[in-house]
């Protein structure tokens, strides 16, 4: 069996809060199980020390580094200094440690490992920065336009060229696959996608009351928080309007000022980050994915899926996903049709149960996580015989 060292920006652990690190570290439990050695080089926030003990269970060793929010002075200073100091301890656990095989997550984090003397390696794209920015330029105007789209075409050229430094490319969706397929000359990555974190399952405490909406998602985040206020602003009006019985939630750690004022406590609720999702989409009539920019493959709304819960969402968070519209989800953009198919939906309780089976029948057979590791086990052997 192989000795992998994996290397990622965040710290991988169950719960730790964000989706990336909850799909490399059921990625590392896979691979455990599998027989492989681990060794996991990552940065640690203050209040993720929690999560060490979850790493040193599947792991030989594991090797942190201050995150840059948790680093005293500026935050361009600390940001510097943090990522210097990751580079860092990467080169010593590749010199202390001599794996067979490096494993990088995020595309910083293989920027971080370029020139480094090390063994075959890996490297899982969890998005595309040029994609997320071409979403975005249709609402940019002037200078900020300009720039955007240097910075795309920059990206564009720059992302594909780094993947082709590892010997293995991995996406984590359908959609991301065929972008780095063309972008990279017709190289074809391995999928590995992020898979279902829960399932209809999964045991959660009865909830009493609705019909309710749901959001879930790291609010701290930019693409995250600009999808619920433009939910607040031009499509929850109109579902109010027509539903005064229905109530949202809008559940993630780290909510900015803004989308908290916007909280009234009774028909908006704003939690900030909870233990435990599952209650959450237990009590969700309708899950809302409503972001204006996606890329990879939206952990939110494959658990809602896996969860029995029908999902409305915008066209770009189906990019990853796959799924058929009107089938498995249903995607809108303009304000009207959004609120028109969440009113929809509300109305009609045998099509909210017909498209969450269909809904949960597609995620638990296209995101099975042990066929994707499987595949990737495989390539793994081949590059370390």
């Amino acid at each position: 069996m192989a000795h992998i060292l994996v290397a990622y920006k965040q710290f991988p652990a169950p719960s730790v809060g964000h989706a990336g690190g909850e799909s490399l570290f059921g990625l590392m439990e896979a691979l455990h199980r599998r027989g492989h050695r681990l060794t996991l080089v990552a940065r640690l926030a203050a209040d993720e020390r929690q999560h060490l003990p979850a790493a040193a269970a599947i792991c030989e060793a594991v090797y942190t580094t201050p995150h840059h929010r948790t680093m005293q002075g500026p935050r361009v200073i600390a940001f510097i200094r943090s990522y210097l100091a990751f580079r860092a301890t990467l080169r010593r656990a590749l010199r202390e440690v001599r794996p067979d095989l490096l494993h990088v997550e995020t595309t910083q984090t293989a920027v971080v490992a370029l020139g480094l003397s090390r063994p075959p390696a890996s490297y899982r794209t969890q998005d595309l920065n040029w994609f997320l920015i071409e979403q975005r330029l249709g609402r940019l105007r002037g200078l900020r336009r300009l720039l955007a789209r240097l910075q795309r075409l920059l990206l564009r050229r720059v992302e594909p060229w780094i993947a082709s430094r590892y010997d293995v490319v991995l996406a984590i969706s359908e959609g991301d696959r065929s972008l780095l397929r063309d972008a990279m000359g017709g190289v074809t990555p391995l999928l590995v996608p992020l898979s279902p974190a829960l399932s209809s399952d999964t045991v959660a405490p009865a909830v009493d009351g609705g019909p309710n909406l749901l959001f879930v998602g790291a609010m701290s985040r930019d693409h995250n928080h600009q999808g619920a206020m433009w939910f607040l602003d031009c499509v929850w009006p109109r579902v109010a309007a027509q539903r005064p019985d229905v109530r949202l939630y809008i559940v993630g750690g780290g909510p900015q000022a803004a989308l908290v004022n916007r909280a009234d406590g009774d028909r908006v609720v704003v939690t900030g980050f909870v233990d435990d999702l599952a209650p959450w989409y237990r009590a969700a009539t309708v899950f809302v994915s409503p972001l204006l920019v996606a890329g990879g493959l939206l952990q939110k709304v494959i658990d809602a899926m896996a969860m029995g819960v029908p999902v409305v969402a915008t066209t770009v968070c189906n990019h990853g996903l796959g799924g058929e519209p009107g089938v498995h989800l249903v995607t809108a953009d303009a304000p009207d049709d959004f609120a028109a198919a969440i009113l929809a939906l509300l109305e009609d309780a045998a099509a909210r149960a017909q498209m969450a089976e269909a809904a949960r029948a597609f995620v638990t057979t296209t995101y099975d996580v042990d066929a994707a590791v499987a595949r990737w086990d495989a390539t793994i052997r081949s590059l370390t015989a």
